[in-house]
Protein backbone atom coordinates (compact mmCIF):
# COMPACT_ATOMS: atom_id res chain seq x y z
CA UNK A 1 0.00 0.00 0.00
CA UNK A 2 1.56 3.04 -0.83
CA UNK A 3 0.04 6.32 1.30
CA UNK A 4 2.49 8.88 -0.08
CA UNK A 5 2.67 10.44 3.27
CA UNK A 6 6.36 12.05 4.23
CA UNK A 7 6.86 15.06 6.51
CA UNK A 8 7.92 18.44 5.47
CA UNK A 9 11.71 19.83 4.41
CA UNK A 10 11.93 20.64 8.31
CA UNK A 11 10.81 17.38 9.42
CA UNK A 12 7.09 18.19 10.39
CA UNK A 13 3.82 15.75 8.98
CA UNK A 14 1.10 18.18 8.04
CA UNK A 15 -1.88 17.44 9.69
CA UNK A 16 -4.09 16.32 7.63
CA UNK A 17 -1.12 13.63 6.66
CA UNK A 18 -0.90 12.77 10.78
CA UNK A 19 -5.19 12.47 10.90
CA UNK A 20 -4.94 9.60 7.78
CA UNK A 21 -2.08 7.60 9.41
CA UNK A 22 -3.67 7.76 12.94
CA UNK A 23 -7.30 6.45 11.20
CA UNK A 24 -5.15 3.71 9.92
CA UNK A 25 -3.94 2.87 12.64
CA UNK A 26 -6.93 3.00 14.38
CA UNK A 27 -8.60 1.02 11.56
CA UNK A 28 -5.32 -2.27 11.48
CA UNK A 29 -6.07 -2.21 15.20
CA UNK A 30 -9.59 -3.71 14.56
CA UNK A 31 -8.50 -5.38 11.06
CA UNK A 32 -4.63 -6.43 11.46
CA UNK A 33 -5.52 -9.83 11.94
CA UNK A 34 -6.16 -10.24 8.27
CA UNK A 35 -3.49 -7.90 7.46
CA UNK A 36 -0.16 -8.99 9.77
CA UNK A 37 1.36 -12.61 8.45
CA UNK A 38 -1.18 -12.99 5.96
CA UNK A 39 -0.97 -14.04 2.34
CA UNK A 40 -2.67 -13.90 -0.73
CA UNK A 41 -5.30 -16.79 -0.90
CA UNK A 42 -6.04 -18.28 -3.77
CA UNK A 43 -8.33 -15.93 -5.50
CA UNK A 44 -7.10 -12.20 -4.93
CA UNK A 45 -10.13 -11.13 -5.35
CA UNK A 46 -14.08 -12.38 -5.93
CA UNK A 47 -15.62 -13.31 -8.70
CA UNK A 48 -19.22 -12.87 -8.19
CA UNK A 49 -18.78 -8.91 -5.98
CA UNK A 50 -16.69 -6.74 -7.07
CA UNK A 51 -14.45 -4.21 -4.06
CA UNK A 52 -14.12 -7.46 -2.47
CA UNK A 53 -10.49 -8.74 -1.90
CA UNK A 54 -8.93 -11.82 0.18
CA UNK A 55 -6.23 -12.97 2.45
CA UNK A 56 -5.35 -16.43 4.27
CA UNK A 57 -3.67 -17.02 7.44
CA UNK A 58 -2.74 -20.27 8.35
CA UNK A 59 -3.44 -20.79 12.71
CA UNK A 60 -2.69 -23.56 14.58
CA UNK A 61 -5.24 -25.70 15.91
CA UNK A 62 -7.70 -23.36 13.28
CA UNK A 63 -6.75 -24.22 10.23
CA UNK A 64 -6.42 -22.24 7.36
CA UNK A 65 -8.77 -18.99 7.69
CA UNK A 66 -9.49 -16.71 4.97
CA UNK A 67 -10.50 -12.85 5.34
CA UNK A 68 -12.86 -11.21 2.94
CA UNK A 69 -11.80 -7.37 2.95
CA UNK A 70 -15.08 -5.20 1.95
CA UNK A 71 -14.19 -1.88 0.29
CA UNK A 72 -18.24 -1.13 0.14
CA UNK A 73 -21.18 -2.06 2.71
CA UNK A 74 -23.76 -4.47 0.91
CA UNK A 75 -26.66 -2.43 0.15
CA UNK A 76 -29.40 -5.25 -0.02
CA UNK A 77 -28.04 -6.64 3.29
CA UNK A 78 -26.59 -9.62 1.63
CA UNK A 79 -23.49 -10.34 0.38
CA UNK A 80 -22.39 -12.86 -2.16
CA UNK A 81 -18.73 -14.68 -2.61
CA UNK A 82 -18.15 -16.64 -5.37
CA UNK A 83 -14.44 -17.88 -4.46
CA UNK A 84 -15.13 -19.88 -1.20
CA UNK A 85 -16.61 -22.88 -0.94
CA UNK A 86 -18.28 -23.34 2.20
CA UNK A 87 -18.16 -26.60 4.14
CA UNK A 88 -20.79 -27.61 7.19
CA UNK A 89 -18.74 -26.43 9.76
CA UNK A 90 -17.87 -22.84 8.05
CA UNK A 91 -18.08 -19.87 10.12
CA UNK A 92 -18.20 -16.14 9.05
CA UNK A 93 -17.46 -13.35 11.56
CA UNK A 94 -16.10 -9.67 11.38
CA UNK A 95 -13.55 -8.85 13.07
CA UNK A 96 -14.46 -6.13 15.76
CA UNK A 97 -17.74 -7.62 15.94
CA UNK A 98 -18.82 -9.94 18.52
CA UNK A 99 -21.63 -11.99 16.38
CA UNK A 100 -21.52 -14.55 13.90
CA UNK A 101 -22.80 -13.66 10.56
CA UNK A 102 -25.84 -16.28 9.08
CA UNK A 103 -24.61 -17.94 5.89
CA UNK A 104 -26.37 -20.50 3.03
CA UNK A 105 -24.32 -21.84 -0.11
CA UNK A 106 -25.28 -21.02 -3.38
CA UNK A 107 -27.49 -23.69 -4.75
CA UNK A 108 -25.73 -25.80 -7.48
CA UNK A 109 -22.29 -23.74 -7.40
CA UNK A 110 -19.47 -22.73 -5.27
CA UNK A 111 -20.20 -20.04 -3.17
CA UNK A 112 -21.95 -18.78 -0.15
CA UNK A 113 -24.01 -15.67 0.95
CA UNK A 114 -23.81 -14.04 4.06
CA UNK A 115 -26.68 -12.30 5.71
CA UNK A 116 -25.17 -8.50 7.03
CA UNK A 117 -27.08 -8.19 10.38
CA UNK A 118 -28.48 -4.11 10.64
CA UNK A 119 -25.46 -2.78 12.72
CA UNK A 120 -25.94 0.83 13.87
CA UNK A 121 -23.33 2.70 12.89
CA UNK A 122 -21.89 3.44 16.38
CA UNK A 123 -21.17 -0.63 16.51
CA UNK A 124 -19.92 -0.75 13.36
CA UNK A 125 -15.89 -2.06 14.21
CA UNK A 126 -14.32 0.87 12.15
CA UNK A 127 -15.39 3.35 9.21
CA UNK A 128 -13.50 2.36 6.07
CA UNK A 129 -13.57 -1.20 5.11
CA UNK A 130 -14.46 -4.18 6.62
CA UNK A 131 -12.87 -7.33 7.40
CA UNK A 132 -14.90 -10.81 7.33
CA UNK A 133 -13.22 -13.96 8.81
CA UNK A 134 -14.11 -17.19 7.26
CA UNK A 135 -13.10 -20.54 9.12
CA UNK A 136 -13.05 -24.31 7.41
CA UNK A 137 -14.16 -23.36 4.08
CA UNK A 138 -13.35 -26.36 1.63
CA UNK A 139 -11.04 -24.41 -0.72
Amino acid sequence: MLMNVGPTKDGKIIPIFEERLRQFGQWLKVNGEGVYSSVPWSHQNDTVTTNIWYTKRKIEGEGTIVYVFLLSWPTDGVLKLGAPIPSRQTEVSMLGYPDTFIWKAFPGDPGIYVTIPVISWNKLPCKWAWVLKLTHISN
